[in-house]
């Protein structure tokens, strides 16, 4: 919490009118805890209506609550703000005096009467007032989050079938200062009721008896909860849906049991005519051929209606991202065995255009612009045309993808591009095209395969080396293969999930390639939450490159650099590992990254992180710095590769601020090398900013 320095401050308060005698001058004394700032945003609005107010003195006594409520939120119970307005000759002033008391930590919360739930998972409900920068210091005591927290512990007895849970008001026991308080919480569980039978009645036969019978196994000995007889509906009335009997209709009534802690269910089922599909109709679709939208329908004509074929075909529609609205029914006339099945669309924008801006501490002022048609022909397939650049990079790119290749789902994409990024010690030019085909399975797993090809020109190479073999022009023809999974919550800043890939990448030049080798990449990152604001960012990622048949060395624009903003962030751009005698990063055949980042939503849109960065670069000194010849054989770059391997991590320490914005955070890191090596002319501190997360 700041800490302002006592004595008396003052701010305008003015009428829109402008009226020199509506005006205040705002006074405060007292506030050390909260300073005059924090006082004047937590009664803004009032503050804002004193000039136009009617009675002063009630806006007055307003913003005097609104400030007593703040520094409640801090930890200080005992706060009192008073009020004076007066007119002397200078002007109205109103004057606030603070009588803060002491901040209260809440030394203990005890309950007494659980036995369904343990001590710790009752306390997890009052972790949101925890004092320090990431929110793991002492407790901080806010009745109102003592209340809430005790609320959050009844709607768990209810949701656990405990109907006759009460919970007591708090009992508040101080020190003798004031400054600590023990918590006492009062619980009465009552009786907890489960579901003893479930008993179904009415259309029922062998294929649909089949189906329901593991449905009493389900919830027999689950708690009861009145929610619970809804879900049982839905599920007869979506078991008999995907057995071909729309308008099925399902009563569920409750019945109890020999005694209070028992319920018998009971289900009546009305099953109606089975259905089959008699015809598909399209309407709403202007752009986008009917082809394209039978084709991603898993229901039609002829077959046997199904509730998760209907389903199926919903999403499959509306994840193509062509239409804004998705209507799947059957045509009306219930009891009929034969309907029409009517699919209504309205069709999104299929073209769009946009800008976008960024920062790198590298690349600095960067941009880019482009085109994309997301329903070419009226096919679903998608072209996109990007152009981009930075005070060290240019871009172009022309995309075609097919998200679901000849009616499958395979999406084949087909990227064409030039690029050029000036590089700590020399300029890569590329151009290049590739053809990959992608598939996803079971939920976030998705697999890639392709086929890459690009004409490399590395220009400008600052490094004189006469250790290391500079292949200034080559190409590279190749086959990769990449294994990813995907489930974090928010790509641009997670609070939970995971993220990781694995690619294998071989370039020979039985595939037209000029130079040959084999490329390995894992990457992983894991999100924790640790509290509601709080979490803990996990990250490890590795490579090798290996020269292949007859290949002696890897070419500088195909090696690993470490260092910068998105990777050991105690460095500069490419500035940790093997370097020529001048000084110049010459890369590496591996890598490792590891980080550890805590991270904690400070406001709505900022946030703060402490982090651990930790990574090298195999092998990691350069022959010409170890004073050895260069290599003569392909089996020597692997060896002093593999034995180097993990050796040499550099570490890096820091914090850092994030804002969030619509197209990432703005991020600002500050970090600190605890082994600097001034021969090498490292830096102590090195300070990125830069947009998007490290990780």
């Amino acid at each position: 919490m700041g800490i302002a320095a006592a004595g008396v401050g003052c701010a305008l308060a003015q009428a829109s009118e402008g009226r020199a005698d509506r005006e205040y001058r705002l006074l405060f004394s007292g506030n050390r805890a909260l300073s005059e700032e924090r006082l004047r945003q937590a009664a803004a609005e009032e503050l804002g209506n004193l000039s136009q107010a009617d009675f002063p003195a009630a806006t007055a006594d307003d913003a005097a609550f609104q400030m007593e409520q703040a520094y409640r939120r801090g930890g200080y119970p005992f706060a009192t703000v008073s009020y004076l307005l007066s007119a002397p000759a200078e002007g109205k002033t109103l004057e606030f005096t603070v009588q803060e008391g002491v901040q209260v930590i809440v030394a203990a919360i005890e309950f007494v009467g659980n036995t369904a739930f343990g001590r710790e998972e009752l306390l997890s409900f009052f972790e949101g007032s925890k004092s320090g920068f990431l929110g793991l210091g002492q407790l901080l005591f806010v009745e109102a989050d003592i209340r809430n927290g005790l609320s959050g512990i009844r709607d768990l007895y209810l949701n656990e079938g405990y109907p006759q849970a009460l919970i007591g008001e708090p009992v508040f026991h101080y020190s003798a200062d004031k400054s600590r308080v023990t918590v006492q919480c009062s619980i009465q569980e009552g009786i907890r009721r489960a579901i003893k039978t479930v008993e179904f009645h009415g259309d029922t036969d062998p294929e649909s008896m089949g189906i329901l019978a593991d449905l009493p196994e389900e919830l027999v000995g689950k708690s009861y909860l009145p929610r619970r007889k809804l879900l049982l509906k839905n599920r007869v009335q979506e078991i008999y849906g995907n057995l071909g009997f729309p308008d099925a209709e399902v009563t569920v009534s409750e019945k109890p049991g020999v005694n209070f802690s028992e319920v018998q269910l009971e289900v009546a089922i009305v099953s109606g005519a089975r259905v089959k599909i008699a015809a598909i109709e399209i309407h709403g679709n202007e752009r986008t051929s009917q082809a394209f939208i039978r084709d991603r329908l898993t229901l039609q004509a002829g077959d046997l209606y199904s509730d998760v074929a209907k389903q199926t075909s919903f999403r499959r529609l509306y994840q193509t991202g062509l239409f804004s609205r998705v209507s799947i029914e059957l045509e009306e006339g219930a009891g009929l065995d034969e309907r029409v099945l009517v699919i209504t669309v309205q069709e999104s924008m299929a073209r769009e255009v946009y800008l976008q801006g960024g920062w790198g501490s590298y690349e600095l002022l960067r941009g880019s612009a482009g085109y994309q048609n997301n329903n070419l022909w009226g096919s679903g397939r998608i072209f996109r045309l990007d152009a981009g650049g930075s005070v060290k990079s240019v871009n172009l790119q022309a995309n075609v993808t097919d998200p679901w290749l000849l009616g499958s789902d395979i999406t084949a994409d087909l990227p064409v591009y030039f690029r050029r990024r000036e590089e700590p010690s020399f300029t890569r030019e590329e151009v290049g095209a590739s053809l990959l085909f992608s598939r996803n399975f079971f939920g976030d797993l998705a697999v890639t395969l392709g086929y890459l090809y690009r004409e490399s020109n590395i220009m400008e190479i600052a490094t004189t080396s006469l250790t290391e073999v500079m292949e200034s022009s080559y190409t590279t023809a190749s086959v990769k293969l990449q294994v990813s999974t995907d489930s974090r919550n928010d790509i641009f800043f997670p609070s939970s999930g995971h993220k990781t890939f694995a690619a294998v990448e071989v370039a020979d030049p039985s595939l037209g390639s000029g130079i040959s080798f084999y490329r390995f990449n894992l990457g992983l990152r894991k999100f924790l939450p640790l509290s509601e604001k709080n979490t803990l960012g996990l990250r490890f990622d590795t490579g090798a490159i290996l020269p292949g048949r007859s290949q002696l060395s890897i070419p500088l624009g195909e090696r690993f650099f470490n260092g910068g903003e998105n990777t050991v962030r105690s460095f500069k751009e490419s500035q940790l590992g093997p370097m020529d005698g001048q000084g110049e990063p010459l890369g590496g055949d591996a890598f490792n990254i590891v980080a550890i980042e805590l991270r904690r939503r400070l406001t709505e849109r900022l946030a703060g992180s402490i982090f651990f960065d930790y990574g090298n670069v195999s092998p990691n000194r350069s022959r010409e710095e170890n004073g050895e010849p260069p290599f003569i054989d392909r089996s020597e770059v692997i060896d002093a590769t593999f034995s180097d391997y993990f050796k040499g991590f550099r570490p890096g320490l820091g914090c850092g601020f994030f804002y969030l914005l619509p197209i990432g955070p703005a991020r600002l890191d500050f970090a600190w090398n605890p082994d600097q090596d001034t021969k090498r002319g490292e830096e102590e501190y090195v300070i990125h900013f830069s947009i998007g997360t490290a990780f």
